[in-house]
């Protein structure tokens, strides 16, 4: 077909000028989706182009670089949809928790040089990976308790030697 060949001399010339809006907004393409969102920003403006309003070359410009702006901010949204809702399961404790205690002796002798509140404190921040709020929360303290069992904790760490 005509047009294919058409579209397909357009797309080798213009190849170039999607690599260069991915660059200007400073795009790290690993899997080629910013690419193909490229390519068919040049398809769709090879089919809306409209010769008496302006030159192909800027609009096909223009088509490139809004529509990687779209997919920035599609991209953007759903990331923060994700961190909202893994946020809102580590606060509902729905998740599963991976990480492992591994080495149960060195625990055991790291809970035997502090306090029950300062173990707390380890075992929520450091173990489970749990905020001061949502420790200060399941453990119906205050943040500032929290804080200062944790700056306790730190304290009598510090200086000791836990590779035993």
């Amino acid at each position: 077909m005509v047009v294919d060949e058409k579209f397909e001399r357009i797309v080798e010339e213009s190849e170039r000028l999607i690599h260069y809006h991915i660059r200007k907004l400073n795009i790290i393409d690993r899997n080629g989706d910013f690419f193909a969102e490229g390519l068919y920003a040049l398809w769709n403006a090879y089919l809306t182009h409209n010769p008496e309003k302006g030159e192909f070359s800027k609009y096909i410009s223009w088509k490139i670089h809004n529509a990687l702006i779209d997919e920035i901010r599609k991209d953007s949204r759903k990331q923060e949809k994700e961190e909202i809702y893994q946020e809102h399961m580590k606060q509902e404790e729905l998740y599963l928790c991976e990480d492992t205690i591994s080495d149960i002796y060195w625990w055991e002798h790291v809970r035997s040089l502090l306090t029950n509140s300062q173990w707390k404190w380890v075992y929520h921040f450091i173990i489970m990976d749990r905020s001061i709020t949502q420790t200060a929360r399941l453990e119906q303290v205050s943040v500032d308790a929290v804080k200062n069992w944790g700056r306790h904790a730190r304290k009598r760490l510090q200086g000791l030697n836990l590779e035993q």
